[in-house]
């Protein structure tokens, strides 16, 4: 597990065994060390317009993403077309932007999407923005059921979509390699293999109060049962990949050893979301 210092839209370097991580492109930070309890890995930063990830160059993927969202204001249309990255190592993203519809899937497993861990829709507040969540620098292979409508994946940007009317609201997202095999079907067509779990954890700024969650990459993690998903932030810290150093103080509260309760949310229609005493509608 890697621990990074995270500041906003920065990378500080922090060291246990002290060894410097420079920049293999003029796009990426070249600020960042990372402190390994159990790996060796090699990570990259690289900001994007309204939100940041940190790459293992080892794993070719992405392990954590962190962004913050305020009152949505605008509504760009989804759009958007998978690409890597050029400004970004090739060793340190997956080699295609290709559909994960291929013959290497069990069918068994159900079909698999090109999931995105920091959502189109919280970053369309501008074109260009929503287009760099298409970068294969943010997407994973993720179980279609896990990640679209009526999914837990798809519940929690929903959620988040609507308290980011109630107050701002910071979120880390990222994964848990895991060591299941079976579920490797990518490993030859796009150099990245699939993550067993995904987590997020989402910090409101009014109350300071914290939701976490860590899924199964299937087509168990169903929206009706996001709830049942929830984990006390220390379980997030000790079983993912990267973790920042801090998440804004969370982790040195007694709440981070408790599983946090649910916020009030609902859907009042397919388009109409509830919580807080505010009504949200999805464009």
């Amino acid at each position: 597990m890697l621990r990074l210092l995270v500041l906003p839209f920065a990378i500080a370097l922090i060291a246990s065994a002290t060894e410097e991580v420079r920049s293999e492109s003029n796009d990426f930070q070249a600020t960042m060390l990372a402190e390994s309890a159990a790996s060796s890995s090699t990570l990259r930063h690289k900001e994007y317009r309204g939100f940041e990830v940190w790459l293992d160059c080892d794993r070719g993927g992405l392990v954590l993403a962190r962004y913050e969202l305020d009152r949505d204001t605008r509504n760009e249309s989804r759009s958007g077309n998978f690409r890597r990255d050029r400004s970004v190592p090739n060793r340190c993203q997956p080699s295609s932007g290709k559909s994960y519809v291929t013959d290497t899937v069990d069918p068994a497993t159900g079909p698999w999407d090109r999931g995105h861990v920091v959502p189109a829709n919280h970053m369309d507040f501008s074109k260009r923005a929503m287009s760099d969540t298409f970068y294969v620098t943010n997407i994973l292979p993720q179980q279609k059921t896990f990640n679209r409508k009526g999914g837990a994946w798809r519940h929690t940007e929903d959620f988040a979509e609507c308290y980011r009317d109630v107050t701002r609201l910071t979120i880390w997202a990222g994964i848990i390699w895991g060591d299941d095999r079976r579920n490797d079907f990518f490993t030859e067509t796009h150099s990245i293999e699939t993550p067993d779990y995904w987590w997020k954890v989402i910090r409101r700024h009014d109350t300071g109060k914290y939701i976490a969650w860590i899924f199964p990459n299937d087509k168990s993690a169903t929206a009706k049962k996001t709830s049942d998903f929830r984990v006390p932030l220390s379980e997030i810290i000790d079983r993912a990949d990267a973790v920042p150093i801090s998440f804004d103080g969370l982790e040195n509260t007694a709440a981070a050893n408790r599983k946090p309760r649910m916020w009030p949310f609902k859907y009042k229609s397919t388009q109409t979301l509830v919580c807080g005493g505010t009504t949200t509608l999805l464009e």
